[in-house]
């Protein structure tokens, strides 16, 4: 009998043991059920998982993503021509290096001058152009002289051809005068945007004002008289078939068209191309060309923005010539410094 009774309490202990164990794992059943509640998502503690395969790949597209793109900018900046490599384009027919046969000991000094302009400015940044005609006999070559490019105070040249035609056509008169009111007023180059409201000026007093200081308020009047249209076909009546006011570009060669045909007497008057020439012979920018060709008469317009060095003109010595360089994503440090150094190698002098 005591047996019996001994087996029934073992038994009995084992049945309380087991809805014990049972009722632990409910309770913990039940508290993973309300862990796993909205409002108790902040207290818990989840193990953090490893980047899959294609995390890694999708952080390593960012980077490489990234890099491009800089590297893209950075290039893009500077005309996509790098410190001594080539510049990067896209396959075109033919090459932008023109260079028109004349007699043979001209063509081999351009083709030796064209090589030396490529052999100085390949370690630098940016794209250099240049454009040179002989005025004797219309001799012409150069280096990326079809590349449109940024024209900066060059886009001014036309407007002096427009406001001495229509002085001719007698549709205004240049000693007519101007007041200056203070909506005309641009900042940059030039003293006349520091002049006060009221001041009385002539056209040809803008002109000349255009000329020796580049003046930016000048242009701005001159400008809005005859309107971006007007002007424009002025420029395509010269030829200047690149030249667009509103986007402030051209190219070398139509700037150096300009100058050829002006020498000519193919835009103005003998009388106002001399008038035009003096403007542009007395200015305040003698560090680029004029460094460069120095104890000669230069006839010449200057201009620069950022990453923009231009200078352009006639060199007006015994065999007249017209020289355009210009630039485009430069480093203008470097321009500046090379800039005398082209135009003395270009001119041969």
């Amino acid at each position: 009998m005591s047996i019996f009774k001994k087996a029934a309490e073992e038994e009995l202990d084992f049945d309380e043991d087991e809805i014990e164990e049972e009722e632990k794992e409910g309770s913990l059943r039940r508290k993973r059920i309300k862990d796993l509640n909205s409002e108790n998502r902040r207290k818990r503690k989840e193990v953090p998982k490893p980047w899959t395969k294609k995390e890694r790949f999708l952080i390593l597209y960012v980077l490489g993503g990234t890099l491009l793109v800089s590297i893209l900018l950075f290039a893009s900046a500077r005309d996509w021509k790098l410190p001594g490599w080539p510049k990067i384009k896209l396959p075109s027919i033919g090459d932008k290096t023109i260079v028109i046969p004349a007699q043979k000991r001209d063509l081999q000094k351009s083709e030796k001058t064209i090589s030396r302009f490529k052999e100085k400015t390949k370690p630098l940044s940016g794209t250099y152009a240049f454009y040179d005609i002989r005025l004797s006999d219309g001799y012409s070559y150069g280096v990326n002289e079809k590349e449109v490019m940024q024209a900066a105070s060059l886009v001014k040249l036309p407007v002096f051809a427009t406001l001495y035609q229509e002085a001719a056509a007698g549709k205004i008169n240049l000693d007519e005068k101007y007041i200056l009111k203070d909506t005309d007023k641009l900042g940059g180059s030039g003293s006349l945007s520091g002049k006060p409201a009221g001041t009385a000026l002539t056209y040809r007093r803008m002109a000349q004002y255009m000329g020796h200081e580049s003046d930016n308020t000048a242009f701005n009047i001159l400008r809005k008289k005859f309107g971006d249209a007007k002007i424009a076909e002025v420029a395509k009546s010269i030829g200047m078939m690149n030249t667009l006011i509103e986007g402030n570009s051209t190219t070398p060669y139509d700037i150096g068209l300009f100058f050829q045909k002006l020498w000519d007497g193919k835009i103005v008057s003998q009388k106002d191309r001399d008038e035009i020439l003096g403007y542009l012979t007395d200015t305040i920018y003698d560090n680029w060309l004029v460094k460069g060709i120095p104890d000669v008469k230069i006839a010449h317009k200057y201009g620069r923005e950022i990453h923009v060095i231009n200078d352009a003109g006639i060199i007006m010595g015994d065999k007249p010539f017209v020289l355009v360089i210009m630039t485009k994503g430069v480093v203008e440090k470097e321009a500046d410094a090379i800039f005398p150094e082209l135009a003395k190698l270009i001119s041969g002098s």
